[in-house]
């Protein structure tokens, strides 16, 4: 995938990011103050709304972790492992921060801490 096509991806997908959480009811009168926040407005605002527990807010933050990497020519490098993200990872989920290996490993753990913390 070329870095203009990673682009383009990551603009769609920052549009309907945009769009889900400008319709939730939380974020309306915030949003109404202004149109042009950046990202990391974005994180602060559903921050203070207390929306940090919400999927899109997850989604948010990878969108914005993704941005950073690009920038930094680590697009595609596992946030764990820093080896390659499987290119059919990246297909699948342009914003994927793991490959496959690590991908499965977080979600053990990740399982383990939800039983701990029941």
């Amino acid at each position: 995938m070329s870095t203009n096509h990673i682009k383009q991806t990551l603009s769609e997908i920052e549009s309907e990011l945009r769009a889900k959480i400008g319709a939730l009811p939380e974020m309306q009168a915030k949003l109404m103050e202004q149109h042009n926040y950046s990202l990391c407005e974005l994180i602060q605002i559903m921050t203070d709304v207390h929306l940090c527990e919400h999927p899109l807010f997850f989604k948010l933050m990878s969108l914005d972790a993704t941005r950073c990497q690009l920038e930094i020519g680590l697009y595609g490098v596992c946030s764990d492992c820093e080896g390659q993200i499987e290119p059919q990872q990246l297909e699948k989920d342009p914003l994927e921060q793991r490959c496959i290996g690590c991908c499965g490993e977080f979600s053990r753990q990740h399982r383990q801490e939800l039983r701990l913390n029941h």
